[in-house]
């Protein structure tokens, strides 16, 4: 059996799909590699690989011979790109920003030496305008710029050789072969040769355009990560931990199951665990998407990441740091960042061809215009410019730029997807299947009325009874009355001697007296006639002796969330089809749906009768979505082409689900889909725009309106370039401002 074993890490040096692809395709080549992914906005990539036939060293040894600096850790990649001496002067002085400025500078002083010599004679001083030291200058000037942006050449040439050529070839081999003409031409000068011009202020401006939009597009590649280190922001670096009366500071990874942490005010949770001490209030916008506080108490959970907004209490750990919720919703956003939507296989089939062809068409316009108007100079200005004006930047960048932000805005709101395909194919949903408890109802009974049958008694007696007697149990229905007299201010009776009737109810002894409490089968006498049958729970009160007298009842009712109808008629309104699925009796779960207005309504299903519903609807070809609370309902959310699970931290089913919603809502149903449809839009116009650029402007760069007076000459390439990955970058930008409905 073969022993597959998945790792992550980073790649720096890709500027391009071109790149991301080379790495793939040359990886997957190889027959120990069981699946690679390599996502050029995030800098990372995913390798399965069969241990035994081969190890990560030996994979970042194949990475490293394309051109490309692989490493475990950010950190260590920025230590391996300073080893030599002068590496390490260049990284202390020579920022990006400051090889940005010093690009400018100098292109902008061969301009005034090629263009202002040129046109305006007057603004320059006569001795610049002599042909050798002009021509000198420009040289040194273009050689400076050269240097700011010597990464195209290292990179361009390299992956060249290595059969990946990328966008840094296609800028190489355009401005190398600009200077070396123009070196040529100096040379001719010193050599007494009469030379009408240089082309030095075209590798310059090329070089500089492209620093500018690398420098723009980075800054928006590091926006687009907010939502990551947002969270990243959450995690405690230490904790304190309480032992034998002592409080002790450690490090969060020494955080064990059981031990007790002192959580001070303004301070993020650690770790997943259960209060023990102190009443507070916590701020879980991290993990629902909601801004008002949370008031807990002792016995309620907490979750990492959140942050204690009032005082200092005491919690007991349930998790440790590497298994917390926090931990969990980082590796979620990764994997929806790293991963590469179905979309994206346009983009890459193109961008595997296009740089080749590419440089193939360069050289054939070239040649043909050289022969054509019998002038080399001319040649090489179409040559350059069509290697420059063409753009696999805009293509690489169209998917998992909006994947990125559509991921981390959908993190905001509390829902998180599991990977990109699930961001992409939501939006396709025609129908969604619902579980009831939990789901469409808070999944917790409440107490809802008190009736009294015996004149004897009062409504605070028979809560007083009723809550002593479950203090013994617990059971959910049991919590919940025991809340209810917490909430009403009435102190349970002291029981003893409790007997526990598993399915029918329990008892125990009151002052002498045996109460009992549970459903009608728990008593040997008829129940008034009047009690309700809907989805009402009945838990009825009695005391039981010679003869058995029946006190009073508890109606209970597993109330609808907030707003349930709106979301639905939303759905509707989208045309997607709505359908209930619930293990309750017929009658109360169709006035469940005829109250909120879902379209079918479907009782007593099993776990096997929602997993034939949902295959039973895939044959109907229609696109289902199952949405339950990731327990019992595995089979069926495994089953739907999408499953969405309405969770509280540690209740995750990660296994099943494609989508998390913390904020346990049905409107992240809602939000999910919009938002799919918004990031699935946003991809489109940037594929669009990408493949309309190259169709429309590299013939204008070969040349095929020269005859009607239009011709770009590199320059302008290179401007087009760049900013042709601005407007993808730009216009991926938009889904921040992607609305959630309801979202306070």
């Amino acid at each position: 059996m073969k022993n597959i074993k998945t790792q992550r890490f980073y790649i720096e040096g890709m500027t391009c799909s071109a790149c991301s692809l080379g790495i793939e395709r040359s990886l997957k080549r190889k027959d120990f590699i069981y699946d690679i992914e390599v996502n050029l906005l995030s800098k990372t990539a995913k390798v399965s690989y069969e241990e035994g036939k081969t190890n990560l060293e030996e994979i970042f040894a194949i990475i490293t011979k394309l051109g490309y600096s692989p490493s475990l850790d950010q950190l260590t990649q920025t230590q391996n790109q300073a080893k030599g001496l002068f590496e390490q002067f260049e990284k202390k002085f020579l920022s990006r920003k400051i090889k940005l400025i010093l690009a400018i500078i100098f292109t902008l002083g061969t301009l005034y030496l090629s263009m202002i010599g040129m046109f305006f004679d007057a603004f320059i001083p006569s001795f610049l305008l002599h042909p050798k030291i002009n021509g000198v200058l420009q040289l040194l000037f273009t050689l400076i710029v050269m240097h700011m942006g010597r990464m195209f050449y290292f990179r361009g040439f390299g992956s060249l050789l290595a059969g990946n050529p990328n966008m840094d070839t296609l800028i190489a081999i355009g401005t190398a072969s600009a200077f070396l003409y123009s070196f040529y031409l100096v040379v001719n000068i010193f050599m007494g040769a009469q030379v009408n011009g240089l082309y030095f202020e075209s590798v310059c401006m090329i070089i500089m355009f492209v620093l500018i939009g690398k420098s723009i597009e980075e800054k928006s590649k590091l926006k687009a990560t907010d939502a990551l280190k947002r969270l990243m922001s959450h995690t405690s670096k230490t904790a304190i931990k309480v032992e034998n009366n002592k409080e002790i500071q450690i490090s969060i990874d020494e955080i064990s199951i059981d031990d007790v942490i002192k959580v001070l005010p303004g301070s993020h949770i650690p770790v997943d665990g259960i209060i023990l001490e102190g009443e507070v209030n916590i701020d879980e916008s991290m993990l629902s998407g909601e801004v008002l506080p949370v008031f807990k108490v002792s016995g309620h959970n907490v979750y990492s990441g959140t942050i204690n907004t009032d005082r200092a209490f005491l919690m007991r750990a349930s998790k440790s740091s590497k298994d917390s919720t926090l931990s969990q919703i980082i590796h979620l956003i990764q994997n929806a960042q790293d991963s590469k939507a179905p979309i994206a296989r346009i983009a890459d089939k193109v961008s595997g061809i296009f740089v080749p062809v590419v440089i193939m068409i360069a050289v054939l316009a070239g040649i043909f215009w050289w022969v054509y108007q019998e002038d080399f100079g001319f040649g090489l200005q179409i040559f350059v410019s069509v290697l420059v004006i063409s753009c696999p930047c805009a293509l690489g960048l169209a998917t998992p730029m909006s994947i990125m932000i559509g991921s981390g805005r959908a993190a905001y709101g509390g829902i998180f997807f599991k990977n990109a395909k699930a961001l992409e194919n939501t939006q396709k949903v025609t129908t969604v299947v619902f579980d009831k408890t939990g789901t469409l109802s808070v999944g917790k009974p409440m107490v809802e009325k008190v009736l009294i049958f015996d004149d004897t008694l009062d409504k605070k007696e028979m809560i007083a009874l009723a809550s002593g007697v479950e203090s013994g149990s617990e059971h959910l229905i049991a919590k919940s009355i025991i809340e209810y007299a917490k909430t009403e201010h009435i102190i349970p009776k002291n029981a003893k001697d409790f007997h526990t009737k598993a399915g029918f109810g329990i008892s125990a002894n009151i002052d002498g007296k045996i109460i009992k409490l549970g459903n009608e089968e728990n008593f040997n006498f008829m129940a008034p006639l009047n009690l309700p049958n809907d989805e009402a729970i009945v838990v009825l009160v009695g005391e039981q002796g010679d003869n058995d007298r029946l006190l009073g009842a508890f109606i209970l009712k597993d109330k609808l969330k907030p707003k349930v109808r709106e979301y639905i008629a939303k759905l509707k309104n989208m045309d997607i089809r709505t359908i209930l699925l619930s293990g309750d009796n017929s009658s109360s779960v169709q006035a469940i749906a005829d109250e909120i207005g879902i379209d079918e309504a479907i009782s007593r299903a099993k776990p096997d009768d929602k997993l034939e519903k949902i295959k039973s609807l895939k044959k109907e070809k229609e696109i289902v979505m199952m949405v339950g609370d990731g327990m019992n309902d595995a089979p069926a959310l495994a089953s739907a082409d999408i499953s969405l699970v309405m969770a509280k931290g540690s209740d995750v089913s990660v296994q099943v689900a494609d989508i998390i919603s913390f904020n346990n809502d049905i409107k992240s149903v809602v939000n999910a889909i919009s938002l799919s449809g918004a990031t699935i839009k946003n991809i489109k116009e940037n594929l669009f725009w990408a493949f309309c650029y190259n169709v429309i402007f590299i013939p204008l760069a070969c040349g095929v309106a020269y005859k009607a007076g239009i011709l770009l000459n590199p320059m302008i390439a290179s401007l087009a370039m760049s900013l042709s990955s601005l407007s993808v970058v730009l216009n991926a930008q938009r889904l921040r401002k992607f609305k959630f409905k309801d979202l306070k």
